[in-house]
């Protein structure tokens, strides 16, 4: 009875896993020449989908990375730049769109915070080193003294004297 039951069963459990995989965005936009099919794709993929925020325009099944994508094609067909589709989606998304914003004074914090906290990090370490080595300096006591038991401990470190 199990021998028969375990075929259908399996295959049910195939189905339900292949239903259950994420679809991906697949990107039928074809443009008039390759020259103009490049740019698209390499516009589409150096740009992020705002509601996604971790995908490319170009791997986002979301509806608006679609609109998105629909804007490129028309500028591009409009006979627009790279550089100016590009001013175009950060003044309209903010830098947040661009998987590598341009250096800047207003986000040079997050270029320099790590090297700023690796500094403070070296700083702390080199604190704690030298204070645990005064803390060394400072015990004057033999080390033979360190290796004597206390009788009221047990070879166990526990108290052997009932308190």
């Amino acid at each position: 009875m199990r021998a028969r039951l375990l075929g259908p069963c399996a295959c049910a459990l195939a189905l339900l896993l292949l239903a259950a995989l994420p679809a991906h965005a697949v990107d039928t936009t074809r443009m008039p020449t390759p020259a103009l099919e490049a740019r698209y794709l390499t516009l589409t993929h150096e740009f992020r989908c705002p509601v996604c925020e971790d995908e490319s325009l170009a791997d986002s099944d979301e509806a608006y990375a679609g609109e998105i994508r629909t804007q490129i094609r028309q500028m591009l067909l409009a006979g627009q730049s790279d550089g100016q589709i590009r001013d175009y989606l950060v003044s309209r998304y903010s830098e947040f769109i661009t998987f590598k914003p341009e250096y800047s004074l207003r986000n040079a914090w997050l270029w320099l915070a790590p090297v700023v906290l690796l500094l403070v990090g070296i700083l702390v370490a080199v604190r704690i080193i030298r204070a645990r080595a005064a803390l060394v300096d400072q015990d004057v006591e033999p080390v033979e003294d360190d290796l004597i038991a206390d009788p009221r401990m047990s070879p166990a470190g526990k108290s052997a004297v009932p308190r």
